[in-house]
């Protein structure tokens, strides 16, 4: 099972982002219009295999938005 969701506590942009595939491990986001240059936006991905008992594996990317 992989699953990708936005971690809104570490983020320096105000908003939610729409995640295009967020359960599978390729995600697409598009960076808000209104998110400033500097701005950070954090996405978690979580991956937990089948087995007993069940692992899971966190890893964080994040986005720095740039100048448009």
């Amino acid at each position: 099972m992989d699953q990708w969701w936005q971690y809104t506590d570490a983020d320096t942009y105000g908003g939610t982002v729409t995640l295009n595939g967020s359960d599978r491990r390729t995600v697409s986001v598009t960076v808000p219009t209104d998110a400033a240059p500097g701005d950070t936006i954090h996405l978690i991905l979580e991956v937990k295999d089948d087995g007993t008992p069940a692992l899971k594996h966190y890893q964080r990317v994040i986005i720095t938005v740039g100048q448009r």
